[in-house]
């Protein structure tokens, strides 16, 4: 079991350090385009979508890392003040709600995923980039964060059971 979750985490956290190098790409694209626009006064057609884009990318495949780390945001008027026990609880308790919802988003992304590659969906702007790769990489963030999501939860039953780490 332990094997499993270590390779969950590192999957996670190699996607995630890989995906933060997009920032600094996404900044020069920025820089870039303030130069073109100011400077030589030739603004771009394609910056505000690859902006966009890279943006996405960056929210999407850093979402399991950040989960990894304990980084998301959470309503902390009860759960605060819990012991690491309480807070397993609560963990395991909400981890159904999530599964619900990630269920529901993985399959309709899957659906919105097949249609875009089946048709090669563009953006239909003048630049009118593929978009189906994103399309891919919003399944991908998608099960990486209910893999990530569930090894945390089996370390919280594991807490709740043996009142030790996993």
């Amino acid at each position: 079991m332990r094997k499993i979750l270590a390779l969950i985490d590192g999957t996670s956290i190699w996607v995630g350090k890989v995906t933060s190098i997009l920032s600094l790409v996404v900044a020069f694209i920025i820089f870039y385009e303030i130069f073109m626009r100011e400077v030589l006064v030739k603004p771009t057609v394609w910056v505000a979508e690859g902006t966009v884009f890279g943006c996405g990318l960056l929210y999407l495949l850093g979402g399991a890392w950040t989960l990894k780390q304990d980084g998301h945001v959470r309503v902390d008027m009860l759960y605060h003040g819990l012991s690491r026990r309480g807070k397993a609880i609560i963990d395991c308790l909400t981890y159904f709600a999530f599964l619900l919802y990630i269920t529901v988003m993985i399959w309709a992304s899957w659906q919105y995923m097949e249609q875009s590659i089946a048709v090669r969906e563009t953006t239909m702007s003048p630049w009118d980039p593929v978009i189906w790769p994103f399309k891919i990489a919003l399944v991908v963030a998608l099960i990486l964060l209910l893999l990530q999501q569930t090894a945390k939860f089996v370390r919280d039953l594991y807490y709740i059971a043996k009142g030790e780490e996993l």
